[in-house]
């Protein structure tokens, strides 16, 4: 059943059912709770996810030197400043700044700092002022990938593991293959596991706090009259937009939505961020010789638009169903046109021009309230399985099409969290046997938020009696015998070592 099924199938139940928005809008919202009941109930194995996670080696001036005709990259640093100035353009900060190092930490000269925000390919801002000898030609520079986020959907991590896939290797190698184990923050702290140490593989992972990205504020929004070629936003339409920050590649709570109509001659939307106190936000940018990093450093701005919503009479359709906005444009001419729009922190306005921006394929808003799971692998990996090499069109002006890389992937499964049915012909990502108890937890809630206790425990029963079974069918069994272990220095597969965890074969 899909969403409209489902909410027919409580109307018929209770025997009432009115065409109110609001009404309709009440029980969507009733279905998804007990959507997300079901769905937490248990580690269901459909309700896991397995994909690719990449690992991102350390840079360093004599390893990421694709663009220096020196051979090694300077790094220009002075005592006070926050800013530290490359010596040449490094193809892993221009193409992955945001999303990889921005938050993570940069040693010079032996002390480390976090990375606030990366300016350009060979510019970056550390979150305090550096505290060593201003040098001109500093190599004692690494930038480190010591924090690793999981997918935005992701509830829990079950694996993390090396495999012989997606690289396959060769016959006769020995890859580090097998499953990383997962080590609790105080047992890290008890063990004193260095927090430095590298290696080619990771033998385990660390759980890390989770990541808490600011929410939005409001948004001020205003039809405009864009000259140009292209197609434009459609006249005499209606349209609902909301906007997030998205702070060290990470999507945080959405803002206040708010809806626009465009008349006449408009045929583009002028927005401008703006916070309760109706006062711009944006960042006041780089200064030299700032004590800490100015607020709202880093936190740039993405937008969403509802597309359950009826653009001619400015009405929802249900719930509302968030859309990112992409960069389009007047023709699909460049790599960045299906690229979900990312407003710099510095700025507090931005104009949707084009009406391909609202493509309805586009990614869906997770709920996830800002908050991201992250974990920190042991030891850091700091090796590849391939050399990904630096590729330019052709031409006198050529473009870089392909960056350099270091190339290196563990295999992971989690949790996923599933999306939120929201438009009427959204269906539950679970087998259709759950579909009925989605329909009798709702009406558990509703049943118990008008008094009438009695019809309540019926429903909880029948949840109770049906889930047993699909507990049997859905849910992993493994047989295993428990035996009681201990660190050992003898000859034993496992043992302690002052420095690491290490695994003999």
């Amino acid at each position: 059943m899909n969403l409209t099924a489902l909410r027919e199938k409580v109307k018929n139940v209770i025997d009432y059912s009115p065409e109110l928005q609001q009404f309709n809008d009440q029980i969507d919202q009733l279905l998804n709770d007990a959507y997300y009941y079901l769905w937490t109930f248990k580690r269901w194995n459909f309700a896991t996810k397995t994909t690719n996670f990449p690992f991102f080696v350390d840079m360093l001036p004599t390893r990421d030197i694709e663009n220096s005709a020196s051979g090694v990259v300077n790094a220009s640093v002075i005592q006070g400043d926050r800013r530290v100035v490359f010596s040449a353009v490094m193809d892993r900060l221009t193409f992955f700044g945001v999303k990889v190092w921005e938050g993570q930490p940069i040693s010079i000269q032996n002390f480390e700092y976090t990375i606030s925000k990366v300016l350009s390919g060979n510019t970056i801002l550390l979150d305090r002022q550096f505290q060593g000898k201003t040098n001109t030609d500093d190599i004692s520079w690494v930038i480190k990938k010591r924090w690793y986020d999981l997918p935005e959907d992701s509830l829990e991590l079950l694996y993390l593991g090396h495999r012989d896939f997606p690289y396959n290797t060769a016959a006769g190698s020995f890859p580090p293959f097998g499953k990383a184990t997962a080590i609790l923050p105080r047992r890290d702290e008890e063990l004193d596991l260095r927090g430095d140490y590298k290696a080619s593989y990771a033998e385990a992972y660390i759980w890390a706090p989770a990541y808490q990205v600011p929410a939005a504020e409001r948004l001020g929004l205003d039809p405009t009259t864009t000259e140009g070629l292209g197609t434009r936003i459609t006249a005499n339409t209606y349209w609902e937009l909301c906007w997030a920050f998205v702070k060290d590649g990470k999507i945080g709570a959405l803002s206040k939505p708010e809806i626009v109509k465009l008349s006449g001659q408009q045929n583009s939307i002028s927005m401008k961020f703006i916070g309760w106190d109706d006062t711009e936000i944006k960042s006041a940018g780089y200064i030299a010789n700032d004590d800490v990093a100015p607020a709202w450093e880093g936190c740039r701005k993405v937008i969403f638009w509802n597309k359950n919503f009826d653009k001619l009479t400015g009405e929802r359709k249900g719930l509302p169903c968030w859309i990112s906005i992409q960069n389009g444009g007047p023709v699909r001419a460049n790599d960045s046109f299906s690229d979900y729009v990312v407003v710099d922190d510095t700025v507090s306005t931005y104009t949707i021009q084009f009406l391909n921006q609202f493509d309805n394929g586009n990614r869906k808003y997770i709920e996830i309230d800002g908050q991201h799971n992250r974990i920190r692998p042991y030891p850091r990996v700091d090796a590849w399985d391939f050399e990904q090499a630096q590729k330019k069109s052709a031409g006198p002006d050529p473009v870089i099409i392909e960056p350099h890389d270091f190339i290196k992937e563990a295999v992971i499964r989690y949790y996923k969290k599933p999306y939120d049915l929201l438009l009427g012909t959204d269906s539950p990502e679970m087998p259709y046997e759950f579909h009925q108890l989605i329909v009798y937890k709702a009406l558990e809630d509703i049943y118990l938020k008008l008094g009438q206790q009695s019809l309540a425990a019926t429903y909880r029963a029948r949840i109770d009696r049906d889930i047993k079974d699909l507990q049997k069918r859905y849910t992993d069994h493994i047989d295993s015998q428990v035996i009681r272990g201990q660190f050992s220095t003898g000859n034993k597969r496992f043992y302690y070592d002052y420095a690491s965890l290490k695994k003999l074969t």
